[in-house]
């Protein structure tokens, strides 16, 4: 077997992390790596598991987000969906299943630990009525407008023969950089174009339509396709699954592009030996207001408690 060897490439989340603190970026994508065979105890396993920790918003997403997922992926196979009220008691049973495992922070003992939340890790007072709230309003909010959306209704309405993709990891080469995607829903419309669906659990951004362009890149090289093939959607769930359209011109993939290669060049310009994806702490200065560290993972070893 291969030896595992980091090497640099680039992402949406990553860009992010970047852009919100060049420490905890060190910390995710440099301090954890190995970590996962790290023995108990020592400074990477500790960031490893750090890694894997959401915030309690992150972790009501990846609810929504593996549910409509398992839900597709089912529906692909057998033709048929399940009805709302039975995928929101499933994705309870399981939100309760993961919030009790991260409750009692066996995710320590765990080589890929699952669901644990930064709340759990750093005593965060969060109320039960908090809890119960975030569950209603953010997953099973975002469940129901899935089923209320026109984005689902398309989707019915497609047949399976022209789906090309449920939430699959995929990359694309850009400039000698590898890019990773995961489209949560592509499909081949009946108006002959190729339609890229993100879910957003939350209130649009303006990163948003970055992402729509990134994925229109990757569709043109995976399905053979010219820009004005593909129409990319960014279907907000907690507004009813109300749908924006973003169509890629030439220009706004330009834009795209520079913004991706602005991003790597940033990455790897804070390295000691950008060629073979060499870092060191120093190099990745902490963020510089200790209030944005509140809802960080790395806020232990940072010294920001």
């Amino acid at each position: 077997m291969a030896e595992l060897t980091n090497d640099f490439s680039w992402s949406k989340s990553r860009h992010e992390k970047f852009q919100e603190c060049r420490r905890a970026y060190y910390y995710a994508y440099y301090g954890a790596w190995g970590g996962w065979e790290a023995p108990a105890g020592s400074e990477v396993r500790e960031l490893y598991v750090l890694k894997q920790l959401s915030s309690r918003w992150q972790w009501a997403g990846s609810l929504v987000h593996e549910a409509l997922k398992q839900l597709l992926r089912r529906a692909q196979v057998t033709g048929q969906y399940l009805p709302a009220d039975d995928l929101v008691a499933r994705t309870r049973q399981r939100a309760r299943a993961l919030w009790s495992v991260s409750r009692e922070k066996s995710y320590w003992r765990d080589r890929k630990p699952v669901g644990a939340l930064v709340e759990h890790e750093y005593g965060d007072p969060v109320t039960g009525e908090e809890w119960k709230r975030l569950f209603e309003e953010v997953v099973e909010g975002s469940l129901r407008g899935f089923y209320a959306s026109p984005a689902f209704a398309e989707i019915k309405e497609t047949p399976r023969s022209q789906w090309l993709t449920v939430d699959e990891l995929d990359s694309f080469q850009f400039e000698g950089t590898k890019i990773w995607v995961a489209i949560d829903f592509g499909y081949r419309g009946n108006d002959g174009l190729v339609h890229v669906l993100d879910w957003k659990t939350g209130r649009e951004r303006g990163v948003d339509q970055t992402q729509v362009g990134i994925y229109t890149l990757y569709a043109q090289g995976k399905w053979k396709l010219a820009p004005g093939e593909v129409v990319g959607g960014l279907v907000y769930l907690g507004q009813g699954g109300e749908t924006t359209d973003v169509r890629a011109d030439p220009e706004a993939l330009a834009g795209c592009e520079q913004k991706m290669r602005d991003s790597i060049a940033g990455m790897r310009a804070l390295l000691d030996d950008a060629p073979r994806n060499r870092a060191s702490l120093g190099r990745f200065p902490q963020a510089e207001d200790p209030a944005a560290c509140r809802r960080c993972p790395f806020r232990r070893p940072c010294g920001r408690l």
